[in-house]
């Protein structure tokens, strides 16, 4: 597929944040640079932000006869690369390209004519107290961040203005670049980079294809279903969108963000208050390497896990990091993700390189969260799952649930979660194999206390008479009777028996959690069931607060749907057409109003009716890309080699070109009911698809 085929896929017209009516968004993001959002201004306004949340409120704009020039209304035409405005009236007609470049460059190209019959002047105009061609230092400090920029521009006269006679036209090209105090130094030599002599329109074009070369990393995919085809570039860019490289302090590589909004305040300096997600996460890092693991530059998986290394705090534990402090703890599979990464790129260094952060973190892990009398993980803070206020954090309380959960802690108990059971028993797992091909000898205290694991959560957490997981008491073992997407996690990890099946008839049910949109995070028979979050009617966090009592959530969505189709391969391809019911219902997930011109990914949603509650865009805290390759394509790599073995989805035809996987490449496609196998250019496979073979042993 060609850039200009991609750029036509994800072309959104108006694209705008749903918080703020008008404010624009801008597709493409710097190493450090992006915007937040922007102000209908011609050029930067509005509020720019470096390495973290800073609310910069403005780059450079131009103003008209000394006055900002409101484009209201103009019409605007995002791309993952630039954003083109027009705006016209019977005065003025103005149309812009912008864009940011990977080294932090906001780039202006304006073309003005003048409708009126009176002179109009035009001026560049930026932030109080700096110059064109003199670095400015920003007035703030957040994170312990101090932006200087340098901003140039040619096509004004001298003073940086210009005046337009009736009827006259004006082409102009604006460039700030941005970067820390102490780095004054690289901001000319960037500038001059962009200003050197070519044709301003040509400047843009190759800015722009210099930008859509990430696409070229990316496997090329496309598919009967078209919301799938648009979503798997969709998914693309938003890791792009996504990756940061700080360079300094705890973050001196290239990483990925969960987002690049924020819940935070947004005036102008700061400091912020509110929570960010423009910074490292461990939680939301694996799923990212999941899907990255899938592009041919496997380099961008192990920079992402490299990262986490740098991210430990002081009980040795990979935390919330920002450029100068780690601080919260989160569960996470990570060490699960580095076991996913290796079974595709074959990097034993790589994993000898990290291994021993990784073994430091789950052992941590397992130290801090464990039980003195079983292998099952104790969390004692509800948020530390990325599952707020789930209801059976409040199942042992005097009432069953009290009438306020904030502030008020009455009625709570830490939990035997399931999730962070499973979290540490796939890290253990992965270990014990890494551990293994490493020669390191943990291997085997890693794989018994795995086995251990598998045998509490199977033991103690599964109610025979129900047919479901359950969540624990942290010191009596009573189990907390709430039905949590999480009791499906089990079925991901595959420690699940026969007689466990039973769950699932929970989760295909509209009487609990396939309600419509996603799977409910909480089943429907639960009295705290609120599809649009709140507990009681009572919306403390806001309406777009997070709440894990009914709203369906991208992030267990497919992490399920993972589960589903592997249970279904394993037993004769049962649940084919739940897992294409639940994949199309997370795909619609992506995309505003269910309309393919408007991909919007937040971060969790009405389970019924599919509405957004957040409205974070392009949020980056779940997997589908590997789902994609997997299960719909069916290529699955372990370390034995690779089988190929697809979910049958429902769909008519499907084509994946450019599939690498330790120095080889596979081409899969479907076709009217015939599914093959190209290696290498070669055709190694033809058949139905719904076999399991293994075409390639290691």
């Amino acid at each position: 597929m060609t850039h200009e085929d991609i750029r036509r896929l994800l072309t959104v017209m108006n694209r705008s944040h749903q918080h703020l009516p008008g404010k624009q968004l801008l597709g493409p993001t710097g190493a450090r640079l992006w915007m937040d959002y922007l102000d209908p201004l011609p050029g930067f306004a509005g509020r720019a932000d470096f390495i973290h949340k800073i609310n910069l409120p403005m780059l450079f704009t131009v103003a008209a006869e000394g006055q900002p020039l409101q484009l209201i209304p103009a019409q605007s035409r995002w791309t993952p690369d630039e954003t083109r405005v027009h705006y016209e009236n019977d005065l003025l007609c103005f149309d812009e390209r912008k864009t940011i470049t990977w080294d932090d460059c906001a780039v202006s190209l304006q073309r003005w004519e003048n409708r009126s019959d009176n002179t109009v002047t035009l001026s560049l105009s930026l932030p109080d107290g700096a110059a064109e061609g003199e670095v400015f230092a920003f007035p703030v400090c957040n994170h312990g961040v101090e932006p200087v920029m340098l901003c140039r521009a040619q096509g004004f006269g001298e003073g940086g203005s210009i005046t337009l006679a009736p009827g006259g036209k004006a082409e102009v090209l604006i460039a700030a670049a941005v970067a820390l105090r102490g780095e004054e130094d690289q901001l000319a030599p960037r500038l001059e980079r962009l200003m050197d002599g070519r044709e301003p329109e040509l400047l843009l074009d190759q800015l722009c294809e210099s930008y859509m070369r990430w696409f070229d990393d990316v496997p090329e995919f496309r598919c009967s279903d078209p919301m799938i085809s648009a979503c798997w570039y969709y998914r693309f860019y938003i890791l792009r969108k996504n990756l940061a490289c700080p360079g300094v302090g705890r973050l001196p590589i290239r990483t990925f963000y969960e987002g690049r909004s924020h819940l935070m305040d947004k005036r102008p300096g700061g400091p912020p208050s509110g929570w960010e997600f423009c910074r490292l996460i461990p939680l939301s890092t694996p799923m990212h390497v999941q899907d990255v693991r899938w592009m041919k530059d496997l380099s961008l998986g192990a920079d992402a896990l490299e990262t986490l290394t740098h991210a430990m705090d002081e009980n040795g534990v990979f935390a919330v990091t920002s450029i100068e402090k780690s601080n919260l703890e989160y569960a996470n599979y990570a060490s699960w993700a580095l076991y996913l990464w290796y079974q595709c790129s074959g990097d034993l260094e790589t994993v000898k390189k990290l291994l021993p952060a990784f073994k430091q973190d789950a052992k941590s892990v397992f130290s801090i969260t464990g039980c003195s009398w079983d292998a099952l993980q104790i969390e004692a803070t509800h948020a530390r799952t990325g599952k707020e206020y789930q209801p059976s954090y409040w199942f042992f309380g005097k009432d069953c649930f009290p009438q306020k959960v904030r502030p008020a802690k009455e009625g709570y108990s830490p939990l035997k979660r399931v999730d962070r059971s499973i979290y540490s028993y796939l890290n253990f797992s992965g270990l014990a194999e890494l551990c293994t091909l490493a020669g390191d000898p943990d291997a085997e205290w890693f794989r018994s206390k795995a086995a251990q694991m598998r045998s509490d959560v199977l033991g103690k957490m599964w109610d025979e008479p129900s047919g479901f997981f359950y969540d624990l008491h942290h010191q009596t073992d009573a189990r907390a009777y709430v039905k949590n997407i999480v009791a499906f996690y089990p079925f991901w990890a595959g420690i699940t028996e026969e007689k466990h099946l039973r769950a699932l008839s929970y989760l295909f049910s509209a009487d609990y959690f396939s309600l419509g949109s996603g799977y409910a995070s909480t089943a429907k028979d639960c009295a705290l069931f609120s599809p649009n979050g709140g507990w009681r009617g009572d919306y403390f966090k806001g309406r777009n607060g997070c709440m894990w009592n009914g709203p369906s959530w991208p992030y267990t969505t497919g992490i399920v749907l993972d589960a589903l189709a592997k249970q279904s391969k394993e037993r004769g391809h049962a649940y084919d057409g739940e897992f294409a019911r639940g994949l199309h219902e997370y795909t619609m997930e992506h995309f505003r109003g269910g309309n393919v011109n408007d991909p919007f990914l937040v971060e969790h949603y009405n389970s019924v009716t599919g509405e957004n509650i957040s409205t974070e865009p392009d949020y980056n805290h779940s997997y589908y890309v590997d789902l994609v390759v997997r299960h719909l394509a069916g290529i699955e790599p372990d370390d034995q080699g690779v089988r190929f073995h697809p979910v049958d989805a429902g769909l008519r035809s499907l084509c994946i070109r450019d599939v690498r996987v330790r120095n080889h490449r596979f081409d899969v496609a479907l076709e009217r009911g015939v599914y093959t196998v190209h290696m290498d250019g070669e055709m190694v496979y033809e058949g139905a698809g719904r076999e399991d073979v293994r075409l390639i042993a290691w």
